[in-house]
């Protein structure tokens, strides 16, 4: 980079330490003392534990309930209700799949993995979406069948009483899963909370189709059901590709996010601290966020005074960011490529 300083680093994983200072993984801040601050707690870790927390409870909760709709399916001789089950079989393996995702993405970086292990819950969310969609199209083929080929139904009370404790359980662990999702920036908790809102719908509307059926002696509305709960699942399915997929390509983070980046650095250069900044630019790996930038500095300034300068830059963008990677580049002048 013509025209540089040596870059101001901060929260840099493939950065080995000096001999007196030491790493902290959890800050992903350097302690020239090698002390931690006592004052400082691990917000990092914490987001990690109440993240997996959330995802085994989930995973907990989708076994319950594909447990209970599957009895009361074979019982009720309900495809739909036999469909809404093999959903939430998806669902278990689905949030199982997210612990082990969540406990893998915040392990430390290594030398193998310098920039740390994020994308493995991106990658999850996008297996996710990939597992419910091939459950959505064995629902949408055992509707159809169903629908050629009706069966009379049985038990009302078993299969609707089922469906209606599926919703509100359902409903219960969708309102748990968003508030973690918001505290802790865990896209496989997102994920989690996207497709288990798709099932409340999903239970009610089975419920109705249920209770139409018993009323009606209609034997097809079963059919009809799975195959509208089979379209639902592959819409969620898309949902959480997308997501996934977003992040596997380096999508730059929500411009609300970039906007308040920008505000710290306007600010920097409003007290006159920095001639200006250019080349910011943001991605995305499951929860974290990479920044990087180049800030100008006078020509004449010292070594030291201008490294502590883009120390004080990285400082504001981890005030408004508190969990991002920062890359603070130094320039002499504005060097944008032509």
């Amino acid at each position: 980079m013509s025209g540089s300083l040596p870059a101001a680093r901060a929260a840099d994983p493939g950065a080995l330490p000096d001999p007196g200072a030491r790493l902290d993984p959890h800050a992903g801040r350097r302690d020239p003392g090698g002390r931690r601050d006592p004052g400082s707690r691990p917000a990092a870790e914490d987001r990690a534990r109440a993240a997996l927390r959330a995802g085994r409870i989930a995973a907990l909760t989708a076994a319950g309930l594909a447990l209970g709709k599957l009895v009361a399916g074979q019982l009720g001789h309900s495809m739909a209700v036999t469909a809404s089950a093999v959903d939430s079989l998806t669902d278990l393996f689905a949030s199982s799949a997210n612990v082990l995702a969540i406990q893998l993405a915040h392990a430390a970086p290594d030398r193998s993995h310098p920039f740390g292990h994020a994308k493995i819950e991106t990658l999850a969310t996008a297996g996710q979406g990939l597992l419910i969609g091939g459950s959505g199209v064995y629902l949408l083929v055992e509707g159809v069948r169903r629908l050629l080929s009706p069966e009379p139904l049985r038990l009302a009370a078993v299969t609707l009483g089922a469906m209606a404790a599926s919703a509100l359980i359902t409903a219960t662990l969708v309102a748990y899963l968003g508030r973690v999702a918001a505290r802790t920036g865990s896209s496989a908790i997102q994920a989690d909370a996207v497709h288990y809102r798709t099932d409340i719908a999903a239970n009610l509307a089975i419920f109705a189709g249920v209770a139409l059926t018993y009323a009606t002696g209609i034997a097809r509305v079963d059919g009809v059901l799975s195959i509208a709960v089979a379209i639902y699942v592959l819409a969620s399915a898309g949902s959480l590709l997308r997501l996934g997929v977003r992040d596997l390509i380096d999508t730059s983070a929500p411009e609300e996010r970039v906007g308040a980046i920008e505000a710290a650095l306007g600010a920097l250069r409003g007290r006159g601290e920095i001639l200006g900044y250019h080349a910011l630019r943001t991605r995305l790996a499951g929860r974290t966020l990479f920044v990087d930038v180049h800030i100008e500095l006078p020509g004449d300034m010292r070594l030291a005074r201008a490294h502590a300068t883009g120390d004080r830059a990285r400082d504001a963008i981890l005030a408004v960011e508190p969990d991002a990677e920062v890359l603070v580049h130094i320039d002499v002048e504005r060097d944008e490529p032509a």
